[in-house]
């Protein structure tokens, strides 16, 4: 399809009409708003009901700009999640407090929502470009290379070029006067692919916009002229004289397109130069009642207008019979002092009559004067204003305006009662302070898309002072908030942009919502402080709970970090406590000191009852060993003596034996009787056999002493070694052994 100038002529035509009606039954309504009237010399009174509904409804409905909350999506710990949506805003923040856009176009919707019945605000990317001058080259340069470079960047040593940079970033939120936005029509908005804003530009203005295609525009519109009517008027100054623009965004296309009344091509096209999520550079505007099948919206006053003319009808007959109720009457003429009396009467004045008697013969003065009766005017009146009040409740009743909401109430009404009519008077109001909460809201989360694509990161973070915070102390917490709110799909998973309440009534609420928060913390901390000292396991647990509640107080995000390092550190604090061994109290000291003297008492006890026993122990086994030594030195001792005596019983058997034997003597030379050499040999023998049993006995009878030496040696030492000393875990003596 081809989007050229004729295309979109024609689309904005088909607009054109379907709108007419519309457009001329809103000109009606400002203009009865204005109490504009043909004739200026028109005495016909009004009621203008209509100004005052207007001037009740929207404060009830929008008097301030909303502070901006931009929070986590879920309120867990997420510290980068965080630090960005403080970043972001603070710098939202700075624009809705620094420049005044936002606020005029939203209080100017707001009111062309409640007069025309359709508000529309617009969002621009406004960068401001600053030109600056390249750092200068000289010839002294050291490489000869770099020089050869620089020559052919610059041409030339010593030659600068400008370049530009972005010193500033701003979105303007620009206020669309009714009449000059345009869109598909449609059923839904959800079916509008196109919207369309127009604006007057004068020929400079448009020469620097669109270059030298636009001195060929037709400057077809003048202030003296109705926007409406695209006809040339020769007859206005040319200075006053603007050329009519539109600037087209079309979703099927993906593009925005600019073209002018009464000239055939296009100004400009362009692909997206914003990329928000939903295209367009404009929320759904504010309507007032639409249906499903039209997007026409119908005024509210269209709804009690035939009320609101009864009411104008029946002022007008209250001022005529005003008018008429004053004293009038006749007199009779033979007394002109009773003129007087009329012109010239005051308080406390009394005038002459020249004949008393015959003025009282004829009646008096109740006789000499005749006034006009007023009180069939007087009832008239009472009943016209009863009919007016009655169409007013009508009104009231058709807008959703009760006696609470303007201030007026009966004396005798319980508190009860107010709050039931508040309640029910604020749900016929909640439609369309939600529908105004939707509309900023929609504009501050397109502000935010534009922040967080367009914007330089120096620029957020000059704007936003988030180094000035406990949070902008860290450097990489700050920088990955910002690679973040670059992210475009972390951006929507993390962060959630809202807005607050819009009403002057609720000035008050931050304040409050402080107070509260302080006295909901202290409270806690409190109670927090008793149990930790008590328990101190518990703290984690504690702090925790405590991050909970704070993130649930708007006002508590700022101090969110300064809690979640106070967590920390309480944590760190409590796991060093954990392993070092716990103090106890000096009832606890006293109670464990008098156990444990008891405690060593006992064991002391029982290692002298254990060391008695063990050392009677001792002396039996030494009298035992003792027995047993006596025994074996007995035995041996019998045992020696049977063997020398059987030893000497067999020698003499051998000596008898010999002796009776010749061989048992044998002489020397001298003659002398010697034993023989067998004899000799038996007795040497004997001896060697005695002797060897001696040995043996003295070898049993010195290791028999050994071990008894060796077990009295050990007693000894097991009966007199020093006593060890027992301590338990703490170094305390509990015992010896």
């Amino acid at each position: 399809m081809a989007y050229d100038a004729f295309y979109w002529r024609d689309e904005l035509h088909r607009y054109k009409e379907d709108y007419k009606k519309w457009c001329e039954s809103g000109r009606k309504i400002i203009k009865r708003y204005r109490d504009e009237r043909k004739d200026a010399t028109n005495i016909d009174i009004r009621f203008n009901i209509l100004w005052s509904n207007i001037k009740t409804l929207k404060p009830a409905v929008y008097s301030k700009a909303p502070n901006v909350e931009v929070s986590r999506r879920f309120k867990d710990q997420n510290d980068v999640g965080r630090v960005a949506s403080m970043i972001l805003e603070r710098t939202i923040d700075y624009e809705l407090r620094q420049y005044g856009d936002f606020h005029s176009a939203l209080s100017n919707s707001v009111e062309d929502r409640l007069l025309p019945g359709r508000g529309v605000a617009w969002i621009r990317y406004e960068p401001k470009i600053e030109t600056q001058e390249q750092p200068e080259i000289t010839d002294d340069v050291e490489n000869e290379a770099d020089e050869v470079a620089s020559g052919e960047a610059y041409g030339m040593a010593g030659e600068v070029e400008p370049f530009e940079v972005v010193a500033d970033e701003r979105t303007p939120v620009d206020y669309v006067f009714w009449e000059d936005f345009a869109h598909l029509p449609a059923r839904t908005w959800e079916e509008v692919t196109w919207v369309a804003r127009r604006v007057f530009m004068s020929k400079d203005e448009g020469v620097e916009r669109f270059g030298d295609i636009f001195e060929n525009v037709p400057l077809t519109y003048s202030r003296e002229k109705d926007p409406q009517n695209d006809d040339n008027n020769q007859n206005v100054v040319p200075e006053d004289k603007k050329a009519v623009v539109w600037e087209i965004w079309c979703k099927s296309s993906k593009k925005v397109y600019w073209i002018a009344n009464a000239y055939d091509e296009l100004l400009d096209e362009r692909d997206d130069p914003l990329e928000l999520e939903n295209f367009f550079p404009c929320p759904k505007p504010l309507f007032s009642t639409v249906t499903t099948d039209s997007l026409i919206p119908v005024p509210d006053f269209r709804l009690y207008q035939d009320q609101a003319d009864e009411i104008d009808e029946i002022s007008g007959r209250i001022a005529h019979l005003t008018k008429a109720l004053k004293v009038m009457g006749v007199y009779a003429a033979d007394e002109p002092s009773l003129a007087r009396l009329m012109k010239e009467g005051q308080d406390a004045v009394l005038i002459p009559v020249e004949n008393w008697p015959a003025f009282m013969e004829k009646g008096g003065l109740g006789q000499a004067i005749q006034l006009v009766p007023l009180a069939d005017i007087i009832a008239t009146l009472q009943q016209l204003y009863a009919a007016r009040e009655s169409c007013k409740q009508i009104i009231y009743e058709t807008t959703g305006l009760s006696d609470i909401l303007r201030g007026a109430s009966v004396a005798n009404e319980t508190a009860t009662a107010q709050g039931i009519k508040a309640q029910f008077a604020s749900l016929r109001l909640n439609d369309m302070k939600d529908d105004v909460a939707r509309f900023a809201r929609e504009i501050l989360r397109m502000k935010a898309e534009i922040i967080c694509s367009r914007y330089q990161p120096d620029i957020i973070l000059q704007v936003s002072g988030i180094a000035n915070t406990p949070d902008g102390q860290n450097p990489e917490l700050v920088a990955a908030a910002i690679a973040m709110l670059k992210n475009e799909p972390i951006r929507n998973y993390n962060i959630d942009i809202e807005t607050d309440s819009m009403v002057e009534i609720d000035q008050q609420k931050e304040k409050a919502d402080r107070i509260e928060f302080l006295g909901a913390s202290s409270s806690f901390l409190e109670k927090a402080v008793q149990a930790a000292q008590v328990a101190p396991d518990i703290l984690p647990v504690v702090t925790q709970m405590l991050l909970f509640g704070i993130r649930g107080f708007k006002v508590g995000r700022e101090l969110e970090g300064v809690f979640e390092n106070f967590q920390q550190q309480a944590v760190e604090k409590v796991q060093m406590a954990q392993q070092q061994p716990p103090k106890p109290n000096p009832e606890e000291l006293k109670l464990q000191a008098e156990q444990q003297k008891m405690q060593a008492e006992m064991q002391l006890e029982q290692q002298k009852a254990q060391a008695e026993a063990l050392k009677a122990q001792q002396e039996a086994e030494m009298t035992k060993e003792e027995l047993a030594l006596e025994q074996q030195k007995a035995m041996l001792d019998a045992q020696t003596k049977l063997e020398i005596e059987r030893i000497k019983a067999e020698n003499a058997i051998k000596l008898k034996a010999m002796e009776k034997s010749n061989d048992a003597v044998e002489f020397d030379v001298d003659g002398s009787q010697q034993p023989s050499a067998l004899v000799q040999a038996a007795l040497d023998n004997s001896n060697q056999q005695t002797a060897q049993i001696l040995a043996q006995f003295a070898q049993m009878m010195q290791e028999s002493n050994n071990q008894q030496t060796a077990a009295l040696s050990s007693l000894i030492q097991q009966i007199t070694k020093p006593k060890a000393v027992v301590r338990d875990a703490n170094g305390k003596i509990v015992g010896v052994q």
